[in-house]
């Protein structure tokens, strides 16, 4: 018998629960009324442990010459908001299938970039596709009139 310590109850059972970074003791009635049961690991993070034995190879960070060959769909907001749709599946859940916050989701459906570790687990979770191939969003013509032709400054002006 103790004192539930975020309740105040005394002569009650309590149990030791984790709520945030701290650890409390508390009765039955606030273990259930605040969820402080103990908590289900998510699908992959036992397999995700596996792997965190082995150092994972260096990357080169910052070089801007390899680029992959797919690169992140301009309509990934509207794919990702219509496959969870189509599962029937609230924000909360999604993001609990994928271990992650509701708010990766919430900003990821409302159109900004998440993470290339998050766009699998979108991938992986919703078994749909983000990352397409690149393809040329632009093209331009040189027009071979009467001027002087283009010069290489000419052409770096035009990246500019």
């Amino acid at each position: 018998m103790g004192e539930c310590e975020l309740c105040g109850a005394v002569k009650v059972a309590v149990q030791r629960v984790r709520t945030g970074k701290t650890e409390v003791a508390a009765c039955a009635r606030c273990t259930d009324k605040m969820n402080l049961g103990p908590k289900q690991e998510a699908p992959g993070i036992q397999r995700s442990r596996s792997f965190a034995t082995r150092p994972a190879p260096k990357k080169k960070r910052n070089d801007i010459m390899t680029r992959g060959p797919k690169e992140l769909a301009g309509d990934f907001s509207k794919r990702i908001s219509k496959a969870r749709g189509a599962r029937q599946w609230s924000q909360q859940q999604l993001a609990k299938k994928m271990a992650e916050t509701v708010n990766i989701v919430k900003s990821a459906e409302s159109g900004k970039r998440p993470t290339d570790s998050v766009i699998r687990k979108f991938e992986r979770v919703l078994e749909i596709e983000l990352m397409v191939e690149r393809t040329a969003t632009e093209s331009r013509y040189i027009n071979a009139g009467p001027s002087r032709g283009m010069t290489f400054g000419d052409y770096l002006n035009d990246l500019r």
